[in-house]
C-alpha cells in the first residue's frame, strides 16, 4: 500500500499493519490524527468492494441538525487511479464537476462510535472546525425597557443577583480592533447586539467598517432602531453592515408602548428609511423585523404585523415569549411545526443529542470573559457562576476555540455528563437547533421551537 501521510496522523499500529497491495491511503494535512478504528472501518469497507473510499466524521443527530462538517481526514483508492486523482479529488470535494465521477464507485464513510466522537468533536473539534459566528457583546445598557426583557426590564432588573447590567461596561475599541483582525483572518461573522442596544456605543459604526476592511464575511446587528435615523443608517450602510434585525413586536402604537414604552411611527418610520437607503444606495443589506408574542398581544396585532413588514422587508420573524424560570430560559409555547420533529430526534438519539451551541459560536463579553450559547447568556443578570470559557484580554479567539475549557464542554455534551454544568444541566435550548422548513402561499418558513422566520419567495435576496 502507497501511503500519502505528510503531517503523520496515521496512528502507528496501523501503519505497520497495512499490508494491502494496490492501494493509496491519502491523509490530507489537515492536523487531525485518525482514530485506529477510524481507519479499520475503511479498510473493512474496502474489502467490501468499494472502489473509492473517503472518511469523514459525524456526530450523531447533531450533524443532521446543522453542526459544521468536518473535513474529508482520508482517502483510500485504487493505484490505478493515481493519474486522475487529483481532479477526481476536487469532484469528491466538490469543487469541479464533471462525467468522471458518475464512472467512479464512491463511498463516504462518516459512522463514528462513542471513542471516534470524543476524539474528533472533542478533543480535536476545534483544530477542525471554525466557529460559524463570534457574538460580539459591545456593552451593557439599553435606551428601553421591555417588559419581556431579561437584562433591562424593570420588574426583572431588580431581582438581577449580578453585577453585569449595573453601569456602563462598553467594550474597548483595543478589543474591537482584535476581534475585527481575527474574525477576518478566519473568516468568521461577526453578530453585535445580543444583550445590549448596540447603536448606544460611540465606536459601532467604526467597528462595523473595521469588520469589513479586515475582511469579516457578515456583520449583523440587532437593534431596536430607535436610534437608526437617516444618517445613522447611511452610516452603517456605507460601513459594510450585511444584515440587521430591528426588534419591534407590535403594530398598534399602544400596544408598542406597553411593551416598549416608546413611540412606534418613529421606530417604523427609521425602518422604512433605511429600507429607501438602502436601495437608493445599492448596499446589500438584508433587513428583517421582529415580533415577541407578549401576553395579552392578540393574534391579529401579529397578523397585522406579519402582513405590514412582509410587504416591505426581506423577511419577519417572530418569537414565542422567553422567561427565566427556575434558574433557565423557559418558553410559554413552543412552535406545532416542529414537536413531531423534536420527538423524532430525541427518540433516535435515545435521549437528549450533544447542543450544538459550543460547536458553532463564541460569545465574548466587554470584559473578555467568554460564554458560549443564548443560555448562558440569557443568565447574565441572574448567574455568577457561569464558568467562563476562556478570557480575550489574554487569550486568541483561536486559542479559546481549541482551548481545553471549550474541549472538556463538548466532551460533557456528548457524553452528557452535565451535572457540574448548572447552565446545561436543566436546559431545553438544545432542542432549538431542530428546524422545519415548510412554504404556504408565497411566503418561505423555517420553525423551531422557538422562532417562524418568514421569507417571501419573490424577495430579493439583499444579504
Amino acid at each position: 500500500m502507497i501511503i500519502k501521510d505528510t503531517q503523520k496522523l496515521l496512528p502507528t499500529q496501523i501503519q505497520e499493519n497495512l499490508a494491502m497491495p494496490d492501494l493509496v491511503l491519502e491523509v490530507p494535512p489537515h492536523g487531525i490524527p485518525l482514530h485506529s478504528k477510524s481507519i479499520e472501518r475503511l479498510l473493512a469497507t474496502v474489502e467490501a468492494g468499494k472502489k473509492v473510499l473517503s472518511f469523514r466524521p459525524t456526530l450523531p443527530v447533531a450533524s443532521e441538525l446543522g453542526l459544521p462538517s468536518y473535513p474529508i481526514l482520508a482517502y483510500l483508492y485504487p493505484q490505478e487511479l493515481s493519474n486522475i486523482w487529483n481532479q477526481l479529488r476536487q469532484g469528491f470535494e466538490g469543487k469541479t464537476q464533471g462525467n468522471l465521477l458518475d464512472s467512479i464507485p464512491f463511498k463516504v464513510i462518516s459512522e463514528t462510535d462513542i471513542d471516534e466522537q470524543i476524539h474528533y468533536f472533542a478533543d480535536h473539534y476545534g483544530i477542525a472546525v471554525k466557529p460559524s459566528y463570534v457574538r460580539v457583546i459591545i456593552g451593557n445598557t439599553c435606551n428601553l425597557k421591555c417588559v419581556m426583557c431579561p437584562y433591562h426590564s424593570p420588574l426583572l432588573k431588580p431581582t438581577h443577583t449580578t453585577d453585569f447590567f449595573k453601569g456602563n461596561k462598553a467594550m474597548s475599541w483595543k478589543m474591537m480592533e482584535r476581534l475585527a483582525r481575527e474574525c477576518g483572518e478566519d473568516g468568521i461573522a461577526i453578530v453585535i447586539g445580543n444583550v445590549e442596544e448596540p447603536m448606544l456605543h460611540p465606536n459601532l459604526v467604526d467597528f462595523v467598517q473595521l469588520c469589513k476592511q479586515q475582511g469579516v464575511p457578515r456583520v449583523h446587528m440587532t437593534t431596536n432602531g430607535q436610534l437608526l435615523d437617516e444618517s445613522q443608517a447611511k452610516a452603517l450602510l456605507k460601513a459594510g453592515l450585511t444584515s440587521i434585525d430591528i426588534s419591534i413586536d407590535a403594530a398598534d402604537p399602544d400596544t408598542y408602548l406597553k411593551v416598549r414604552g416608546a413611540n412606534l411611527n418613529h421606530v417604523e418610520s427609521n425602518v422604512s428609511n433605511f429600507l429607501r437607503l438602502r436601495d437608493q444606495l445599492g448596499i446589500p443589506c438584508e433587513v428583517r423585523t421582529s415580533f415577541v408574542r407578549n401576553q395579552d398581544v392578540t393574534l391579529e396585532e401579529e397578523q397585522q404585523f406579519r402582513e405590514r413588514w412582509l410587504a416591505k422587508a426581506d423577511g419577519i420573524f417572530v418569537l414565542n415569549v422567553a422567561q427565566y424560570k427556575n434558574t433557565n430560559i423557559r418558553l410559554g409555547k413552543i412552535n406545532d411545526a416542529v414537536q413531531g420533529s423534536i420527538q423524532h430526534y430525541i427518540y433516535k438519539a435515545q435521549g437528549r443529542w450533544s447542543c450544538l451551541f459550543p460547536f458553532t459560536e463564541i460569545a465574548v463579553l466587554p470584559d473578555g470573559r467568554i460564554y458560549y450559547c443564548i443560555e448562558t447568556l440569557f443568565r447574565l443578570g441572574f448567574d455568577q457562576d457561569i464558568e467562563s470559557l476562556g478570557d480575550y484580554n489574554k487569550q486568541t479567539l483561536h486559542d479559546i476555540w481549541r482551548g481545553n475549557q471549550f474541549n472538556q464542554l463538548r466532551r460533557d455534551l456528548i457524553l452528557n455528563q452535565l451535572d457540574n454544568r448548572s447552565a446545561c444541566k436543566n436546559c431545553d435550548m438544545w432542542m432549538s437547533n431542530v428546524a422545519v422548513r415548510s412554504s404556504r402561499d408565497d411566503l418561505q418558513i423555517i420553525s423551531t421551537m422557538v422562532t417562524e422566520i418568514c421569507q417571501r419567495y419573490n424577495s430579493n435576496d439583499k444579504g
